[in-house]
């Protein structure tokens, strides 16, 4: 599954989340004043995305919680299932 990431920059710091996730912090009124999209990032999965966010962000390599493991319904990929416990074909493992 894809998922679109935003990253914001506010007087408070940067938000990065997904398009929904950032929807809600606005709706609540978590975001800080003056928000600033910095980017759009389509990923498919949190890791993918989190780690393009760093680059972009021009910040240490990012490093997913755990360790890469086989997907266990045999695809070929792998996953971290410390992490987001999702596949990049399958979807979500654990």
């Amino acid at each position: 599954m894809r998922y679109k990431f935003e990253a914001w920059a506010d007087d408070e710091g940067i938000t990065f989340a997904t398009v929904e996730g950032i929807k809600w912090q606005r709706d609540k009124g978590l975001l800080g004043k003056n928000p600033k999209l910095l980017h759009v990032i389509e990923a498919d999965t949190p890791e993918e995305a989190s780690a393009v966010h760093h680059i972009k962000m021009g910040w240490e390599p990012y490093k997913p919680m755990g360790e890469a493991k086989a997907c266990p319904k045999g695809c070929g990929s792998c996953f971290y299932p410390e992490g987001s416990g999702e596949c990049p074909k399958c979807g979500e493992i654990c």
